[in-house]
């Protein structure tokens, strides 16, 4: 069996160099990192999930208007190529979904753990700010998230 992390990652690689100078693969790797740390607390997460709907969230970022769908399509084309198991590309791609505020306020909240990890690893370091915090800590779905922000921002 291929690994479906390697090949995702060397993909997204190459499709994140291409867009958005703020949305680069080193914007993953932050995410991934506060993700994990999240995860520790969730032990229902679903590790594969998580870590394939971090790496896919802003793969095709040219625009915040359409970066969600845009990503989201990229991910289900890869997916199909890959032959990965299709229920488990619909729950990447749901939780993908989750990672942005506008279709949180009209889709509602997400009952994926993997997609309240995902959002609020994707605004952790926005809110490392005061401003940040202030405008992001009241949106977290995780209170470890917040716990982990007490720990770095200034009250």
């Amino acid at each position: 069996m291929t690994d479906i992390f390697k090949i995702s990652e060397e993909f997204a690689r190459i499709e994140y160099a291409k867009h958005d100078n703020q949305h680069q693969w080193s914007h993953v790797q932050e995410v991934m990192n506060i993700a994990l740390k999240l995860a520790e607390s969730y032990p229902q997460t679903d590790l594969e999930i998580l870590k394939l709907a971090v790496i896919f969230h802003d793969v095709n970022y040219e625009s915040y208007e359409t970066h969600v769908e845009n990503s989201i399509e990229v991910a289900k084309n890869f997916f199909n190529q890959q032959k990965y198991p299709e229920d488990r590309t619909k729950h990447v791609l749901e939780a993908m979904l989750s990672h942005s505020g506008p279709h949180r306020r009209k889709l509602g909240d997400t009952n994926l753990i993997e997609g309240k990890i995902l959002y609020d690893a994707d605004k952790f370091r926005a809110a490392t700010t005061q401003e940040g915090f202030e405008k992001y800590g009241p949106r977290f779905y995780l209170d470890e998230t917040r716990n982990l922000l007490l720990k770095i921002v200034p009250q």
